[in-house]
């Protein structure tokens, strides 16, 4: 039976067909442009989105050539997006996305109406910025006309879903990470919107991710070349989709996708919160009673596309000549450096990070560099430094009884074994990796067979389809070192959270 799974990304749109027993039959992606038209803003069109949307579909159908009946039709997509439409459906702005910094201006605010301890425990996530909750607050403070004229107000995945079916839905495993659901009763928030004065009637209903939001509407269908009827699943965030791409979900397996960004979620049967006032992770919902305790990191493979942009020029000619990627022949430098970089520590903060307390304000730091140390070093430091800030997740996960006995990990960063190696060395656990699939696009797809009963037993049908084409265990011999590292790298963050913030002043 095949299906079609779309990812709305952040910055790409990725299309897949699928076949349970075949896999993967074709993919096809665009890149997705950020407009910014104001400061501090970072949106998509909404009107450019549904065409690329449209395209990558078309695309993704066309390299099949025809033939194939699609079943149904599954979606994932980003988070903490937010777009206002008026009555008829008509977008009032654009899709403001988790990049858009302008709502950090009313946190401050936010927290002196909800206790911040209050507000995690209630809805699961930390007090930051990039929830819908403070682009609400921002939007009702600085837009006032806008959020009065907003009839309603949806995440990317959700205008895309109205486009598709007419029906205005949002999954309960978006809704789970955008500061507005009660993550213990699995429904708005009522009380904490009205407290703060928002409008609960503009959000959309509620739909678990496995249910069928309507059908392709005729002139859906029509521009995506597809049958009018074809269901169409509600599905998941994308961070939620890997996990069940990875068959990540029994206890003890902890999953990660080592992208641009990087994360370390874990399955748990209840929503847990850390119990430390650091607040280091979230809880978002899955589904079937399943919910996702973990923390998604800004820090992964954008450090090694920072260091190629601007000092790895010499890898970006060798390696085309080579038919080799620069992220490969970078991989092979570090290799020259050993275990710990000679005591060269680098806190990946270059894209900021989600820490309450001053994660907007962070930024990359490089310490004890040395006239020995080679670019070598810089490399594998940069690795390692990824790797380290992944602990913090990880090590509070296990302090708040969530432990994991391996890693599974997904996404272009797992194809150098060195980094592999460093991850299963520095978290203590083996790592298996697959990169030869999609894992959001297949997750997405075995949501899809589950909704129409052609998979029962969801966790079963991912363990068996997860095949890791690496198992890479952890070096008793650098294990020691990474801990030492791991010491120095949590002392060098408490030093310099102070100037963080006050150079952000």
């Amino acid at each position: 039976m095949v299906v079609l799974a779309v990812d709305v990304g952040t910055s790409t749109l990725k299309a897949a067909v699928a076949d349970l027993e075949k896999g993967l039959l074709a993919t096809y992606s665009e890149e997705v442009p950020i407009e910014r038209p104001e400061l501090g803003a970072a949106e998509h069109n909404p009107r450019v989105l549904w065409e690329a949307f449209q395209r990558v579909v078309r695309g993704v159908l066309a390299q099949l050539g025809g033939g194939l009946e699609v079943e149904a039709l599954a979606l994932s997509g980003y988070l903490f997006g937010l777009i206002p439409l008026s009555r008829r459906g008509v977008p009032l702005s654009g899709v403001m996305t988790w990049l858009d910094r302008r709502p950090a201006r009313v946190v401050p605010r936010l927290l002196e109406l909800v206790e911040p301890r209050e507000l995690y425990e209630r809805t699961g996530c930390p007090p930051l910025y990039i929830y819908q909750l403070a682009k609400l607050l921002w939007m009702k403070t600085e837009k006032p006309e806008l959020y009065d004229s907003a009839h309603l107000l949806l995440d990317a995945k959700g205008f895309i879903l109205l486009n598709l079916t007419g029906e205005a839905a949002m999954d309960l495993s978006s809704a789970s990470g955008s500061q507005l659901l009660h993550s213990r009763r699995l429904r708005w928030d009522y009380e904490l919107l009205e407290s703060l004065g928002l409008d609960p009637s503009k959000l959309p209903p509620l739909r678990n991710s496995t249910e069928v939001v309507g059908e392709l509407s005729h002139s859906a269908a029509e521009k995506l070349q597809l049958p009018s009827r074809t269901p169409v699943v509600a599905g998941v965030f994308d961070g939620a989709a890997v996990v069940v791409g990875e068959g990540a979900l029994e206890s003890g397996v902890a999953s990660s996708h080592l992208s641009t960004s990087t994360m370390l979620r874990v399955v748990s049967n209840e929503p847990t919160v850390d119990s430390s006032d650091e607040m280091r992770f979230q809880t978002y919902y899955l589904f079937d009673g399943m919910w996702l305790p973990g923390g998604a990191v800004n820090s992964g493979g954008v450090v090694l596309r920072w260091l190629r942009d601007n000092m790895g020029q010499l890898e970006k000619i060798v390696g085309g000549s080579a038919g080799l990627s620069p992220y490969e022949l970078l991989s092979r430098e570090a290799e020259r450096a050993p275990p710990g970089s000679e005591g060269l520590l680098f806190l990946p903060y270059i894209s900021g990070e989600r820490f309450p307390s001053f994660g907007n304000q962070a930024s990359g730091v490089l310490f004890g560099l040395k006239e020995h140390h080679t670019r070598a070093h810089v490399v594998r430091a940069l690795m390692e430094g990824v790797a380290l800030n992944l602990k913090i997740v990880g090590e509070a996960l296990r302090e708040n009884g969530l432990s994991f006995g391996e890693v599974r990990i997904t996404g272009g960063g797992a194809r150098s074994r060195l980094w592999l190696q460093i991850i299963a060395d520095v978290l203590e656990v083996p790592v298996k990796a697959a990169v030869g699939g999609d894992a959001a696009l297949w997750g997405t797809s075995l949501i899809a067979w589950k909704s129409l009963g052609v998979v029962s037993d969801i966790r079963r049908a991912a363990e068996e389809r997860f095949k890791p084409e690496a198992i890479v265990h952890p070096d008793s011999r650098n294990v020691e070192v990474y801990r030492e590292s791991y010491r120095r790298f949590k002392r060098l963050l408490e030093a310099v959270k102070p100037l963080f913030i006050e150079s952000s002043a």
